[in-house]
């Protein structure tokens, strides 16, 4: 049985991660299903564009990534303490950039600054972005989830 994350990823030091992720039963990430037909071909750049949007914003420096066609490989330098030395301003700015708002997605105007406002306005709320922001497991969490 695989270790959790929790117990692996030291919370003080940085350090770089090889991680890996399996789709379950023999489903496919990307390429061409034999036993349905279906091409999955697409999710592959679907991954490749969600890594570098999100390593934007998370304290994650992305050093290398392969993607096979049942799962894929991260090689990462993770530092666990870089968010809590980031400013409010900071976060907020990179938590918006990472999850825009439904406002953000449609283009409507001041959205981006009305959303930054009220994430700053709400000290528990930006507390809780600081820490999601800051670890690896939700890194990976955020990574997987669309797909």
């Amino acid at each position: 049985m695989a270790t959790p994350r929790s117990l692996l990823v030291d919370p003080t030091h940085p350090l770089c991660y090889h991680l890996v992720s399996r789709c379950v039963r023999g489903a496919r990430l990307c390429g061409v299903d034999e036993l349905s037909g279906t091409d999955f071909s697409h999710r592959k750049s679907w991954l490749q564009q969600r890594i570098a949007h999100l390593a934007k914003s998370f304290s994650v420096d992305v050093y290398a990534y392969a993607i096979m066609s049942n799962h894929f490989h991260l090689i990462v330098y993770f530092d666990p303490l870089a968010a809590s030395q980031w400013s409010d301003d900071d976060v907020a700015r990179r938590w918006l950039n990472a999850f825009p708002s439904p406002a953000q997605r449609r283009a409507l105007p001041n959205a981006r600054e009305l959303d930054k406002l009220a994430l700053l306005s709400n000290p528990l709320r930006l507390h809780r972005c600081r820490q999601s922001l800051g670890s690896l497991s939700s890194f990976m969490q955020h990574l997987k989830q669309p797909i």
